[in-house]
C-alpha cells in the first residue's frame, strides 16, 4: 500500500474510469496551514513509496 510518512490514504481508481489500471489510485494527505484546510492528490500504484515533493509538500 501507498505510504507517506504515517498517511495511508490511498483511493482505487473504479474499474469503469476512463484512466483505469490495475493497481492504479490517488494517494490524498489533508494539509491545514494558516489559510486553511486543503487536500493535495497525486496519483499513484499502490505499491509506490511517495515522497514530500511527490506531494508538493516541501517547504
Amino acid at each position: 500500500m501507498t505510504t507517506y510518512g504515517e498517511h495511508k490514504n490511498f483511493f482505487a481508481i473504479p474499474e469503469d474510469a476512463d484512466d483505469f489500471e490495475p493497481g492504479k489510485g490517488d494517494f490524498v494527505v489533508q494539509v491545514r496551514d494558516e489559510k486553511g484546510t486543503y487536500w493535495l492528490s497525486k496519483p499513484v500504484f499502490a505499491d509506490q513509496e511517495i515522497t514530500a515533493e511527490d506531494l508538493q509538500l516541501s517547504k
